[in-house]
């Protein structure tokens, strides 16, 4: 896994070398999980709901990417994210309303084609997302944490963006879905259990500038 990133990491910078005008891309990210994830049928309740505790579905990331044009109105934009993943449900225990959540990090790394039509950005591509360190369950209060056993995760993320000029750069406010196509697992008891696949809407809010203006300073 260590290869891959590091081949990743000098692909990107080779492309972004030679590349005409590349724009670094710093933006953060909230990603709604409520409109998306699903859980397990082991570990849900059959009236649960994650709408239910929409505030214990909001995650919270941020990267930086490199907007590389070919020229005209296309592009390709690899990056790297830091999440802070959190999703849950609620379910009634017969006698109260109860809400479980799952947290853990994530260090996701997309690939996105890009379009660009006049102050318009359309995105679509893979992503890799590899998790870091354990996830934490957390019931009524109490939490446990468990080691993940998914080493990689693969998913796909689609978007939307508008921009408008601000200083050296150009600001961006996007929307963007992303899927996950394998679900999170853990350590349980000696074997592994599917917890839940992460999906969700994603607000997206970044700023970008000129690759040689970094070369400047």
């Amino acid at each position: 896994m260590k290869k891959l990133i590091a081949l990743i990491a000098v692909a990107v910078t080779a492309v972004a070398v030679a590349a005409a005008d590349p724009l670094i891309v710093i933006h953060g990210l909230v990603n709604f999980n409520a409109l998306g994830t699903s859980f397990n049928d082991d570990v849900y309740p059959s009236d649960a709901s994650t709408f239910g505790a929409f505030g214990d579905n909001i995650s919270i990331g941020g990267g930086v990417g490199v907007n590389i044009p070919f020229g005209g109105y296309f592009g390709v934009q690899p990056g790297v994210d830091v999440y802070g993943n959190r999703v849950g449900y609620k379910y009634n225990t017969g006698s109260e309303d109860e809400v479980v959540s799952a947290s853990y990090v994530s260090l996701d790394i997309p690939v996105l084609f890009t379009a660009k039509l006049e102050k318009w950005n359309f995105q679509l591509g893979p992503y890799l997302s590899i998790p870091l360190g354990d996830l934490t369950w957390k019931r009524d209060g109490s939490g446990d944490d468990f080691d993940i056993s998914s080493n990689v995760i693969f998913g796909l993320v689609a978007g939307v963006g508008y921009e408008e000029r601000l200083g050296l750069g150009r600001i961006v406010f996007g929307a963007r879905y992303m899927l996950d196509f394998m679900p999170v697992e853990v350590e349980f008891m000696g074997t592994k259990q599917e917890i839940f696949t992460r999906r969700g809407l994603e607000i997206d809010i970044g700023y970008k500038v000129p690759l040689t203006f970094f070369g400047s300073l």
